[in-house]
């Protein structure tokens, strides 16, 4: 989730071309005010929790403008104080792994290099919540079908009302033209119409690959509706038949975060902005606070929000798309499969090129004929990671 990005309509009156333009536009900001961008949630969980730190910047700005070499701290109220170090640009992890607990407040800290010292409301973790299942339907959606990811989770107390969920998916990728040869030309004249062809073995196996995706969009439920204070049947991801990610084997794993009503009403803020483009036009809602200010001047707008929250993981979820008896997906590209025959001269010289320059790759011969293809049908490394992750079941 990327809080400037949201924020542009927040935070700039931009000009757009409306959608009957017949001639490209391009945004220029007319009026820009530079903020400090912060992403903070540590949770329940043990471990090196993460900051992360930028600033607004314009439309037309190719650059993210980062906060480096910021002093980060966090301090609770059992007088512990967990200094933070800058692991990469604007990122920022904990020195030591420690874990929110229940009945003590955190406070971020922050001091940046030009002086100016920022700071959190004190914040308590909510209490735990469970997943007690994850689990798909087939279902059809705004007159499209598709596999429902759901979740249910286990009851709560009083205090554990508002959801944000994440989730990570891993996808099974196999190439549908693969080879395990490669073409390999000697004795090539000037002209490129006679030359040897030899096969060879390929080095490694492309031919199956993994891809991992982290969800972007803020997710979030409450349970306050439910009698039983708990998420039931709540939809977390749609995916389409005809979605590629699920041709072979697709996994999903989810993570649940319980937060307070302060930081619930938040993201709902940004999630409402995020998703209808008219606030760029029509609807300047102006800034929305968070829970981060200004130590020296109280009219200073900084972004984000300290959000403690507690966290349950799932279990992996494991689906085929014969699961649910459907038609396997395309493939992530079509595969264009171009024969040629190396008596001709044109398609000699066709097969040379294309082979040698176009990034075709070699996928079968027979009765002198060549089939080549694209290399993304033919090696998936072409788009995604031949490592099967430590995770993985098939």
């Amino acid at each position: 989730m990327k809080l400037r990005t949201i924020y542009f309509g927040i935070l700039f009156i931009v000009s757009l071309c409306f959608i009957r333009c017949t001639e490209p536009f391009k945004l220029v900001t007319q009026s820009f005010q530079d903020a400090l961008v912060v992403e903070a949630t540590i949770t329940n969980e043990l471990k090196h929790q993460e900051i992360k730190l930028s600033r607004t910047y314009a439309l037309e700005s190719e650059n993210q403008d980062l906060e480096t070499n910021a002093n980060v701290r966090i301090e609770d109220s059992n007088n512990n104080i967990y200094n933070f170090h800058e692991t990469q640009s604007g990122v920022y992890l904990s020195n030591e792994e420690f874990q929110a607990v229940e009945g003590v407040s955190y406070q971020l800290m922050i001091s940046t290099t030009d002086g100016k010292q920022y700071s959190s409301n004190k914040e308590y973790l909510p209490p735990k919540v469970d997943i007690e299942k994850v689990y798909t339907e087939l279902v059809t959606k705004d007159g499209e079908e598709g596999i429902q990811v759901l979740v249910d989770s286990k009851a709560g107390s009083g205090d554990a009302n508002f959801f944000r969920y994440e989730y990570e998916e891993a996808y099974k990728i196999v190439a549908p033209a693969y080879s395990p040869y490669d073409m390999v030309f000697s004795n090539v004249t000037n002209d490129g119409l006679s030359y040897t062809i030899d096969f060879v073995l390929k080095p490694e196996d492309v031919s199956v690959c993994y891809g991992i995706n982290n969800s972007t969009n803020i997710i979030l439920t409450s349970s306050n509706s439910s009698t039983e204070n708990k998420v039931s049947s709540f939809p977390l991801r749609f995916i389409p038949i005809d979605d590629s990610r699920i041709r072979e084997r697709y996994g999903i794993l989810v993570k649940q975060y319980v937060q307070s009503a302060e930081a619930y009403n938040f993201y709902k803020v940004l999630r409402d902005l995020g998703t209808d483009a008219s606030v760029l036009v029509d609807n300047q809602p102006g800034f929305v606070q968070g829970n981060m200010f200004s130590q020296q001047d109280p009219n200073e707008k900084v972004i984000g929000f300290f959000d403690v929250s507690s966290v349950a993981i799932s279990k992996r979820l494991y689906f085929n798309y014969q699961d649910f008896e459907l038609d396997p997906p395309p493939y992530f590209y079509d595969c264009n499969y171009l024969e040629l025959n190396t008596v001709e001269p044109r398609s000699a010289s066709t097969l040379y090129d294309q082979v040698q320059y176009g990034g075709l790759k070699f996928y079968s011969y027979s009765n002198g004929i060549y089939t080549i293809v694209s290399r993304n049908c033919g090696d998936c490394t072409a788009f995604a990671s031949k490592i099967r992750p430590e995770f993985w079941e098939d």
